[in-house]
């Protein structure tokens, strides 16, 4: 699908905005993680866990390595952190006792509100004079953008190959 120009340079801009928004939240994530003594990829694995903990799915390490694109050994490292700062724990699987799975702890839940709800208070309090259909409006463009970048995870998918036309709503 080709764009008329004035559409094409609100596109650009909306992707430089989301570019301003990314890097802003990666330096708002850092600085949380440096307070609280993590590495990036620390948040990242604990937020990893949590999610899937909620979804009732178990964890290996394996799949946290994967999931994070770490080798084993930068895993093994990882999880061993998590475990001696009390984040996470390692416990055999409960459908196959041959695997390990890793879980994070109440300590991990508990710093991660302690870090990540004034955050969140701090980004909603900047959006709250936004009406409802102008938030529709943007987690429907911030839907779209994810699910772009996701496609783009697919090995089958190459920015080259990847077509405006189908992705989004329409």
């Amino acid at each position: 699908m080709a764009y008329p120009a004035q559409d094409s340079a609100a596109i650009h801009q909306l992707i430089q905005s989301l570019r301003r928004y990314a890097e802003a939240s990666d330096r708002a994530v850092d600085a949380a993680g440096q307070r609280s003594g993590l590495h990036r990829t620390d948040l990242r694995a604990l937020t990893i866990l949590m999610q899937r903990q909620a979804a009732g799915l178990d964890t290996s390490p394996t799949d946290l390595g994967r999931l994070l694109r770490l080798t084993s050994a930068s895993t093994t490292a990882l999880v061993d952190r998590l475990e001696a700062n009390g984040h996470a724990q390692r416990s055999p699987s409960t459908t196959d006792r041959r695997r390990v799975r890793v879980n994070h702890t109440q300590t991990a839940a508990e710093d991660g509100r302690r870090v990540f709800v004034p955050m969140a208070r701090h980004l909603a309090s900047h959006l709250a004079g936004f009406t409802p259909d102008e938030m529709q409006s943007a987690m429907r463009v911030l839907t779209a953008a994810t699910d772009a970048l996701n496609t783009l995870d697919d090995p089958a998918v190459t920015p080259e190959t990847a077509r405006p036309d189908s992705a989004g709503p329409a």
